[in-house]
């Protein structure tokens, strides 16, 4: 959660507050008995194991206290029982290493544990639970305070958990529903901790201190099953993500929406503040291909191959995970302008050979497991199949929509752009040039068809150069080129194709005479010609019909090096 700075201020100003109050009232309506300082160390002891093997599922933290809770209140009262809760609280987020950012949990998670622990307490004692209850018949003269007990807690941490987040959070649309997939871990929890709670007090009530750890041992193994079968089973769904995304990635056919792709699916699966991809496709100049920031605020730092951790990772082929603690590389502070505290970077392989390497960084204190390497390691190589099927794709694609020789869009491009643009039912205006080099054939009779193509591909980029994106250089085929204008009226396309015409006749084209050895100026002009729908023609073809004539008819003809319009 990301929280305001006014409403962590009100988390802690509640806490102060209501914290000592709270315990100022437990004290004088259930004030500590049994003050036998071996039990009450015991019994702390345990509450401090229990909390060493908590275990998170989802954004539920689970804390199995239950079992001992219920045996702490039948031992020393409530006040002992909520304040052994809190001081086991306070050792578990402090073993959290928070930060400042996450300084807002302390108060957070003192109030609601302080307030299950008050709830299930008062509901054990109003379904007349027993204050000393009798240790061989406890469960038979207690089964529903007992009973009331555990499900007072459960449902208290539910109401709590969904009343904090939705006013923490306050967009309506990111508010949890009150009971979530992570309420049933919470409720397997709380089943099986029932029994055990009983006989935790029942052991003591017999064995006296002995009893406390012959129960505590099966707690912590329990605990540490459970936590085993949700990491197991978070894993499970984790690489099932991973997979899922991997796939998704494979079918992009383009580099850009690959990388979309990535950066929009990724930050569901893990903390992603910043990160940047880095090719290399030349060993020794390595090609940063994207860089990202969640805030999207349009930095951008200039990359150095010597100031990133990438350098290590593509040369060692492992993975690294990062930490604020140790030397944290130029590149990614400056990425983050100093505020990454974690960062994972794994290798792309692709047919056994590191092509690439993905880094993620997070603001967040130790962000990355070895669970989240595993899994980004394999959509890095996910990642790296996907950008050399593009790559492949795009220059397949580019193979055959464009001249080989100068680039330009090609014949069966036109065509369908042309079709594309007629089967609109807007019809806007569309206008087209064509042009064709005069005396071409004569070029390549006196001075060699290589000399030719360097013309063909010198016209190409001065057509480039005047038309830029304002439309579609196409080669026609042969010496004939063709300029594809949407939105462009006749008189406009007029006035570019005369620009067109005079950037080739104003500036003569260099050519090399082989047999000399020297090169030489040669002129080269054009005959242009245009025409535009709808008004001239509601068809492909007949659109370039009619610029072809108005090209032959009023320009060739008329003397060349002009330009004609149909009609």
């Amino acid at each position: 959660m990301r929280l305001t700075l006014s409403r962590k201020k009100i988390l802690w100003i509640l806490w102060i507050l209501i914290t000592p109050t709270a315990f100022a009232v437990l004290y004088m309506n259930d004030p500590p008995r049994n003050m036998a300082v071996a039990s009450l160390v015991t019994v702390a002891f345990v509450y401090l194991i229990t909390v060493f093997f908590s275990f998170k599922v989802g954004r539920t933290d689970i804390i199995l206290l239950q079992g001992i809770g219920l045996a702490a209140l039948l031992i020393f009262g409530l006040f002992i029982q909520a304040l052994l809760t809190e001081l086991a609280i306070t050792v578990y987020l402090f073993t959290q290493r928070l930060n400042w950012a996450d300084s807002y949990r302390i108060p957070l998670n003192m109030l609601m544990f302080l307030g299950m622990s008050i709830t299930e307490g008062a509901v054990y004692y109003l379904l007349g639970g027993e204050v000393h209850p009798d240790k061989l018949h406890f469960l038979l003269n207690n089964a529903v305070p007992v009973f009331g007990f555990y499900l007072a807690s459960y449902i208290t941490n539910e109401i709590l958990l969904y009343v904090f987040r939705r006013w923490l959070i306050g967009s309506p649309s990111q508010l949890v529903k009150p009971f979530e997939k992570d309420s049933v871990w919470e409720i397997v929890a709380t089943v099986m901790m029932m029994p055990m709670g009983v006989a935790f007090y029942t052991l003591y009530a017999i064995k006296g201190l002995s009893g406390m750890f012959l129960i505590a041992v099966p707690m912590v193994a329990l605990s540490i099953i459970i936590r085993l079968f949700n990491s197991s089973q978070q894993m499970s769904e984790y690489l099932q993500r991973v997979n899922y995304l991997g796939q998704k990635l494979t079918e992009a056919l383009s580099a850009d929406h690959i990388i979309e792709l990535l950066l929009k699916e990724l930050p569901s699966m893990l903390d992603v503040d910043y990160g940047y991809i880095v090719l290399y496709d030349v060993p020794d100049q390595p090609r940063l291909i994207c860089q990202y920031r969640k805030e999207n605020d349009g930095i951008f730092v200039p990359y150095q191959i010597k100031a990133d951790v990438s350098f290590d990772v593509y040369h060692s082929g492992k993975a690294t995970i990062g930490s604020r603690k140790k030397d944290m590389y130029p590149y990614i502070k400056a990425l983050s302008q100093n505020k990454v505290r974690s960062f994972l970077s794994v290798p792309m392989f692709y047919q056994g050979k590191v092509i690439g390497v993905l880094t993620f960084g997070t603001s967040v204190k130790s962000g990355y497991s070895k669970t989240h390497r595993i899994g980004l390691e394999i959509v890095g190589n996910f990642l790296a199949i996907a950008l050399r099927n593009a790559h492949s794709f795009e220059i397949t694609k580019k193979e055959s929509e464009h001249c080989p020789l100068t680039g330009l869009y090609n014949y069966r491009y036109l065509i369908a752009v042309l079709n594309k643009r007629f089967e609109m039912s807007d019809q806007q205006t569309l206008s087209i040039i064509m042009f064709d080099i005069d005396n071409f054939k004569q070029i390549n009779d006196q001075y060699g068809h290589q000399n030719g193509n360097d013309v063909l591909i010198g016209v190409a980029n001065r057509l480039l150069r005047v038309v830029g994106h304002r439309g579609m250089s196409v080669r026609y085929g042969g010496e004939e080129f063709t300029i594809v204008l949407p939105n462009v009226s006749c008189h406009d396309c007029f006035a570019l194709a005369e620009k067109i015409r005079q950037s080739i006749a104003d500036e003569p084209f260099m050519i090399y005479l082989d047999q000399e050895h020297r090169y030489k100026s040669i002129d080269v002009t054009i005959s242009v010609g245009t025409a535009t729908a709808p008004q001239d023609a509601d068809e492909p073809f007949e659109l370039i019909r009619k610029a072809d004539h108005a090209m032959y008819s009023g320009a060739k003809r008329m003397g060349k090096n002009r330009v004609s319009r149909y009609g």
